[in-house]
């Protein structure tokens, strides 16, 4: 029996910039000050409100919750939203609260964004699943890159 495989194609780039967090414990609320969306298919910036809400687990994980419209640079309007985690492994809550941009090689923080849009043009993004990794994370700036799922 041959085992499935997962393929997949890169999408797009998301980029991100988050505030310092409101602490509610266990809940940090994050403003997204500004985000995009790049590739050849699509150029987006985010426009407000968009946040991000992470919950910390008892073991130190993060779950998150984040929500972004984007508008696009043709005047279109998309609703992304993710679920993802962020496995605090030792020694991550120390370089994270000192600023370091930490590569996504160090770090395991995944997500799976969904896209709605009433666009014609962007409609395509309404059937796809997608997921990110991180490429890079910290002193409020996360970059990942987002495959679709063929």
């Amino acid at each position: 029996m041959t085992m499935p495989t997962l393929e997949t194609r890169w999408l797009m780039t998301l980029r991100g910039r988050i505030t310092a967090p409101v602490v509610v414990p266990p809940m940090h609320v994050f403003n997204v000050e500004e985000a995009s969306l790049s590739s050849p298919r699509i150029n987006a910036k985010a426009v407000n409100p968009s946040g991000d809400w992470v919950r910390i687990q008892a073991n130190g994980n993060w779950k998150l919750d984040v929500r972004l419209m984007f508008q696009t640079d043709d005047g279109e309007h998309i609703y992304c939203h993710y679920n993802g985690v962020l496995r605090m492994d030792p020694g991550l809550g120390d370089r994270l609260a000192s600023g370091e941009a930490i590569p996504g090689s160090d770090i395991y923080f995944r997500s799976a964004p969904f896209f709605e849009t009433a666009s014609k043009k962007y409609a395509w993004l309404n059937d796809i699943l997608a997921i990110g990794k991180i490429t890079s994370f910290g002193g409020g700036e996360v970059v990942y890159e987002l495959f679709e799922v063929l």
